[in-house]
C-alpha cells in the first residue's frame, strides 16, 4: 500500500549550472509547504512569461530574455522538487 505524498517539498532538486563543468549552484530548500511552494512557482513562471513577451517585442530584448530564462529555471526546479515528493510517496 502506498503512503500519501508529503505535504512539503523534499529539497532534492538542484538548478543553475555554472562553470566549465556544469556544476549546479542552487538547490530548492526542503520543508516548504506544498501549496506555498506551488504558489511561488506560479509567480516565478508568471514573471518569466511576462519578461519573455517583453523580450520578443522589444528591439533590445536580450536583458529580458535572460531574466525570463532564470526565473523559468527556478519555477521548474520548484515544480520538479514537488513532483519528486509526490512520486516518492506514491511508490512506497
Amino acid at each position: 500500500m502506498s503512503s500519501p505524498p508529503s505535504n512539503k517539498n523534499l529539497g532534492v532538486i538542484t538548478f543553475s549550472q555554472c562553470g566549465s563543468q556544469g556544476r549546479e549552484l542552487f538547490r530548492v530548500n526542503p520543508g516548504v509547504p506544498m501549496l506555498e511552494a506551488m504558489e511561488h512557482a506560479s509567480l516565478l513562471l508568471y514573471c518569466a512569461k511576462a519578461l519573455s513577451l517583453d523580450a520578443a517585442l522589444e528591439t533590445d530584448g536580450e536583458r529580458y530574455a535572460w531574466a525570463s530564462h532564470y526565473l523559468g529555471e527556478m519555477g521548474k526546479a520548484v515544480i520538479d522538487d514537488l513532483t519528486q515528493g509526490m512520486l516518492r510517496g506514491a511508490s512506497t
